[in-house]
C-alpha cells in the first residue's frame, strides 16, 4: 500500500473502473441522496395517514411477494430484452412511478400499489448488477462494489435534512416534498445513465442467440436457465447464495433502514423524531471509515465477513435490552451496526459476483432476488404480528437470522478451505502476488 493516502487510493480504485461499471458508478449519488431523504421517514408518513403496525408488515409481506413473483422472470427478462433496456424500463416504473403513488396515496391500498410497483426493482436487481459487473475485470469489481458502498453511506450524511424539514413542516408536507424530489431527480438520472450504458458483450450475445432462434418459449419455460444444474455441480456456490439471502431477509426487518426502525425509536423508546435522523449520521460516518480505513488493509474476507456479523449481534442486542430514553446506547449500537454492516456488506456482495460468472449469472441472480423476496415477503407477514403484541420481538427475530448468516459462513469456509487462505487482490491499487481467495 505505501505511503499513499487512502484519498488517492479511493481515486486510483475509481480510475481502475471502464465503461458500464464507471457508468454505473458516477450516477449512483443522483438515486441514493433523495432516496436517503425520503425513505427515512416514509414508514412514520404512513402511520400519520392512519396505517397500523400490522398493516406495514402486511405491506413489507405484499411487496415481497410482488417481489418474488418478479424476480422469478428477472433473470428471463433481463436476457430478453438486454441488460441495457430492462434497466431503464423498470427503474421509472420502480422508482418515479411508486413514489408518485406515495405521494398521493392517502390510505392502505394506494400504499399497496406503490409498493408493488416499487417491487419491480428485483428486476433491475439483476439487469443493473450485470451491467456493473458482466463486463468488469475481478479487480474492477471489487473497487466498484467498495466505491458504491461509499457513496451510498456518504448519502447518509443528508438524512438530518430531511429531519429539518419535518420539524418545520410536519410528517405529511414535508414527506410528499421529499418524494416529489425524488421522483423528479431519479427520472433524469435514468435517461441521463442510459444514455452512456452499452449493452454488455454477453448481454450482445444472448440477444443475438433470441433474435436467430426466436426463442420466446424459453422465455417463459425455462425461467433460471441451467441454474439449478450449476448450483447442482457447485454445492459452494449454494451455501454462498443462500448465506446472502439470509443476509437480504434481515435488512428490511432488523436494520436501520426498515420500516420499524424509526416508529420503534420513537414510539417505545420515547426518543424525539427530529433526533433519531442523527442517528442516520452516526451510521453514515461509521460505515464510510470501515470502507476507507479498513476495508483497503484486509489480507482475506473470511475473519471481516465473521467480525461483521458479530458486530451486528452486538447491535440487535443492545436494541433488544436498551430502555427508553437512553439515546446513548442507541448510538452505540447503530456504531456497531454500521461497523458490522461495512465489513459484511462489500465483500458478501463481492463474493457473490466472483462465485457467479457467464450464463449461468443472470439466472443465479435472478434466483436469489426469488428466494429473498418469498422469505422476506414471509418474514414482513409475520414480523407486523409480532410488532404489533410485542415491539422488542423485531429484533430477535433479527438476531437468529444473523445467527443462521454465521452458520452458512462457516459452512461456505469450509465447503471452500482451500480458497480462503490466499491473499485477495486490492482494489486500491497494490497488487498481491498471491491468487485472489473466493472468500
Amino acid at each position: 500500500m505505501g505511503k499513499k493516502t487512502y484519498y488517492r487510493m479511493l481515486i486510483d480504485s475509481f480510475l481502475l473502473l471502464k465503461g458500464n461499471t464507471r457508468v454505473s458508478v458516477i450516477f449512483l449519488p443522483l438515486w441514493n441522496i433523495p432516496y436517503v431523504l425520503y425513505n427515512f421517514y416514509l414508514s412514520l408518513y404512513m402511520k400519520t395517514q392512519g396505517i397500523t403496525d400490522q398493516q406495514i408488515g402486511y405491506l413489507i409481506a405484499i411487496g415481497f411477494v410482488s417481489g418474488a413473483f418478479f424476480s422469478l422472470f428477472s433473470g428471463a427478462v433481463t436476457d430478453f430484452l438486454g441488460r441495457k433496456k430492462t434497466t431503464l424500463i423498470f427503474d421509472l416504473i420502480a422508482w418515479p412511478l411508486s413514489l408518485l403513488i406515495y405521494f398521493f396515496g392517502t390510505n392502505f391500498w394506494h400504499f399497496v400499489v406503490a409498493s408493488v410497483c416499487n417491487n419491480m426493482a428485483r428486476i433491475v436487481n439483476v439487469s443493473y448488477t450485470l451491467m456493473l459487473v458482466e463486463d468488469a475485470e475481478d479487480v474492477e469489481r471489487k473497487a466498484a462494489f467498495t466505491i458504491s458502498n461509499i457513496i451510498g453511506i456518504l448519502s447518509g450524511v443528508f438524512a438530518p435534512l430531511s429531519g429539518v424539514l419535518v420539524d418545520r413542516l410536519g410528517i405529511i408536507r414535508a414527506e410528499r416534498i421529499l418524494l416529489l424530489l425524488a421522483a423528479i431527480c431519479m427520472t433524469i438520472m435514468f435517461f441521463w445513465r442510459n444514455y452512456h450504458y452499452v449493452e454488455t458483450r454477453i448481454g450482445r450475445a444472448i440477444l443475438h442467440e433470441t433474435r436467430q432462434k426466436k426463442r420466446f418459449i424459453d422465455f417463459r419455460l425455462n425461467l433460471f436457465g441451467n441454474t439449478f444444474s450449476y448450483l447442482k455441480q457447485k454445492p459452494a456456490v449454494l451455501v454462498g447464495m443462500i448465506l446472502v439471502v439470509l443476509f437480504n431477509v434481515y435488512l428490511p426487518i432488523g436494520t436501520i433502514n426498515s420500516m420499524y426502525f424509526v416508529p420503534y425509536l420513537t414510539e417505545k423508546l420515547n426518543l424525539n423524531e427530529a433526533l433519531v435522523s442523527v442517528l442516520g449520521v452516526i451510521n453514515a460516518v461509521t460505515i464510510l471509515l470501515v470502507l476507507i480505513f479498513w476495508i483497503p488493509r484486509l489480507h482475506h474476507r473470511l475473519f471481516p465477513l465473521l467480525l461483521g456479523l458479530v458486530l451486528q449481534l452486538v447491535s440487535q442486542a443492545i436494541l433488544i435490552w436498551t430502555p427508553p430514553g437512553k439515546f446513548w446506547l442507541i448510538s452505540v449500537a447503530i456504531i456497531c451496526y454500521g461497523l458490522g454492516f461495512g465489513l459484511f456488506r462489500p465483500l458478501v456482495d463481492t463474493l457473490f459476483a466472483d462465485i457467479t460468472a457467464g450464463r449461468e449469472r443472470a439466472g443465479l441472480y435472478g434466483l436469489n432476488n426469488a428466494l429473498t423476496s418469498v422469505l422476506t415477503a414471509l418474514a414482513g407477514f409475520y414480523s407486523g404480528r409480532f410488532y404489533g403484541a410485542v415491539p422488542v420481538s423485531i429484533y430477535l427475530f433479527s438476531l437468529i437470522i444473523l445467527l443462521l448468516c454465521l452458520a452458512a459462513l462457516f459452512l461456505y469456509a469450509f465447503m471452500e478451505k482451500e480458497a480462503v487462505l490466499p491473499k485477495i487482490k486490492s482494489p486500491w491499487g497494490k497488487k498481491d502476488s498471491s491468487p485472489p481467495s473466493r472468500i
